[in-house]
């Protein structure tokens, strides 16, 4: 900026009133600051709903499964062997037995279908799952069962109160037909992970219960191997190392065989989200245009005289630009602070929420990331830039003479 220039854009902001404060001007802010806010915001809670979901998926499922290869149950020093294999690997923080099998259970007259999964809760190995037994115990006893929030709620049931759980044996018939396994348990705790197909199909109770209700012998459907953080990313490589370990008698299973594609949709759409999104600033930009346009117009017989004066062409574009162009930066870090007071205060309303069984998980959540702030202000800013340029090209066709007969 060179001293004329640097005069008359001084002199334009110790007076806004020459056309800071004119209405298609505020216009103009306003548009970028709304435009700005919503795509910030939008992009803010689509951030927060993808952390969720995958803060969600990663603490309430194994991140690696190992199964027998023939879907036989493995027997406890089988099971034992293997977990003192995988405990010297340094990126597996717990190994832990499950047994688990698809039930039904029944409150009155109330039936919903269920997934049981068994765990040892004498403490001879880790329950991972711990924290997201938000009521009553977490330590479920014989004969007590910790239920999924949504089937609580389902089945009318609170702690304390009795469910009944129903296996179908499909290998005891008789002559009135299929003979159910039924067990009564007690509610020992609820169940609350924010995915809401656990929430509302699990039922996790004793080894021996489930033995019982299931009329197997002690053993184990599969092994549940929580990782480290920094290594739940290499849960691929770290499973290809267990199968070589164990060999091709064994299925092991990653979670990114199962959760992955769903991250990377929602990944995709958040993004898709910003594209759209982001035609608001364009649509934004025609009042830029506008402004621009207006400012020429009423500055015609200052540009003559600045002409006349000797400055160059380029040396007032320069003057519109920095004006206008100042605006539009403090405009576009104005949309992105009300963004994030506007995703801050959609996550914490309380009259809507998610459906869980539609978006997995049912509360909304905004996290504001550095790099899509500064990726929200450099896609903003280059359009607003864009929009500020186009217009000032007509400077280059005004003739002095011109500006003078008609001043």
């Amino acid at each position: 900026m060179n001293k004329l220039e640097r005069f008359f854009f001084t002199k334009y902001l110790e007076d806004p009133k020459r056309s800071l404060l004119k209405f298609s001007f505020m216009f103009m802010v306003l548009g970028i600051v709304l435009s700005v806010a919503i795509l910030s915001a939008g992009l803010n809670l689509f951030q927060g709903y993808e952390s969720s979901l995958k803060d969600v998926l990663l603490g309430s499922f194994p991140h690696i499964t190992i199964q027998d290869a023939n879907n036989e149950y493995l027997g406890t020093e089988q099971a034992d062997t293997i977990i003192k294999q995988l405990k010297k690997l340094p990126q597996v923080d717990k190994v832990t037995p499950v047994i688990n099998y698809a039930v039904m259970v029944s409150s009155d007259s109330r039936v919903r279908g269920a997934s049981l999964n068994a765990y040892d809760f004498s403490g001879a190995y880790p329950f991972p799952y711990s924290k997201y037994v938000k009521e009553g115990s977490n330590s479920p006893k014989v004969g007590e069962v910790i239920v999924g929030k949504y089937l609580a709620k389902e089945l009318d049931k609170q702690v304390g109160d009795e469910i009944k759980v129903i296996y179908p044996q499909l290998d005891r018939i008789s002559a009135m037909g299929l003979y159910p396994s039924e067990r009564r348990y007690k509610i020992a705790g609820i169940y609350s992970s924010g995915f809401y197909e656990s929430d509302r199909s699990l039922v996790i109770c004793n080894l021996s219960d489930a033995e019982t209700l299931l009329n197997i012998n002690p053993s184990f459907a599969k092994l549940e191997i929580t990782l480290k953080h920094k290594a739940i990313g290499s849960a691929d490589a770290i499973a290809g190392i267990i199968q070589k370990q164990l060999g091709m008698d064994y299925a092991i299973y990653p979670w990114t065989l199962f959760s992955a594609g769903l991250l990377r949709l929602v990944a995709m759409e958040k993004w898709m989200i910003f594209i759209i999104f982001c035609f608001l600033v364009l649509i934004a930009g025609i009042n830029v245009i506008s402004a621009v346009t207006t400012i020429i117009t009423d500055k015609r017989n200052e540009i003559a005289v600045l002409k006349t004066l000797g400055a160059s062409t380029a040396s007032i574009k320069k003057l519109f630009a920095y004006q206008v162009g100042l605006a539009g930066v403090g405009a576009i870090i104005i949309g992105q602070m009300l963004g994030a007071l506007l995703s801050y205060f959609v996550e914490k309303q309380g009259f809507y929420r998610l459906k869980g069984d539609v978006y997995f998980i049912d509360s909304l959540t905004a996290a504001i990331s550095p790099l899509n702030q500064i990726i929200v202000f450099i896609v903003a800013a280059c359009l607003v830039a864009g929009c500020i340029y186009y217009p000032l090209r007509q400077i280059d066709r005004l003739q002095i003479i011109e500006l003078l007969r008609n001043s």
